[in-house]
């Protein structure tokens, strides 16, 4: 046989075994599963600690929280949008929904330094299969406080800005008081 139809049939052969192959099926309750991850009542935060403050100049307030580890020293982080000041009484608003995931130990620690730290956060209907993260979004925070470029000019405004990001939002974080 000549080398190119000795290729066209080995890559002949390739698509033919991988169409051949059974697919990965999902298991009919793995949105079960996943949303089982997470506490029964998805707005009970009372066990989370706020450890970042966030403010958006268009979109108001929101905690960052870390909840308590499991054995493998996992912890649940909730994006909670709250009303109030952020100096004084804060309420959960429940106009808008929580967001939350479970971070490993060096995910924790990236969030508690407040520096370069992103992931996709989910929503309470989310289910994650092959993919598809409708209804999710990513948060990111750079908490770090860089001096201004110019002494007239605000951080954001800096070359290269230090800011967060989620759900279409600029914002600006610290630690709560």
């Amino acid at each position: 046989m000549k080398p190119s139809v000795v290729v066209l049939a080995a890559l002949a052969a390739g698509v033919f075994a991988a169409l051949a192959a059974p697919a990965l099926a999902v298991a009919p309750d793995e949105c079960e599963k996943q949303r089982a991850l997470f506490p029964k009542d998805w707005n009970d935060v009372t066990g989370e600690r706020p450890i970042w403050i966030c403010r958006s100049h268009y979109a108001g307030l929101l905690e960052v929280r870390l909840g308590p580890s499991d054995p493998a020293g996992r912890r649940p982080m909730s994006l909670v949008p709250v009303r109030g000041e952020a100096t004084g009484d804060m309420r959960r608003d429940r106009e808008r929904p929580i967001y939350r995931i479970w971070l490993d130990p060096e995910q924790v620690r990236r969030l508690r330094e407040g520096r370069y730290f992103a992931t996709i956060v989910r929503a309470e209907e989310s289910c994650w299969i092959r993919g598809d993260l409708s209804g999710d979004t990513v948060f990111f925070m750079d908490a770090a406080r860089p001096p201004s470029d110019r002494e007239d000019a605000g951080a954001f405004y800096n070359k290269a800005p230090r800011t967060g990001a989620f759900g279409g939002q600029a914002w600006d974080c610290e630690k709560p008081h």
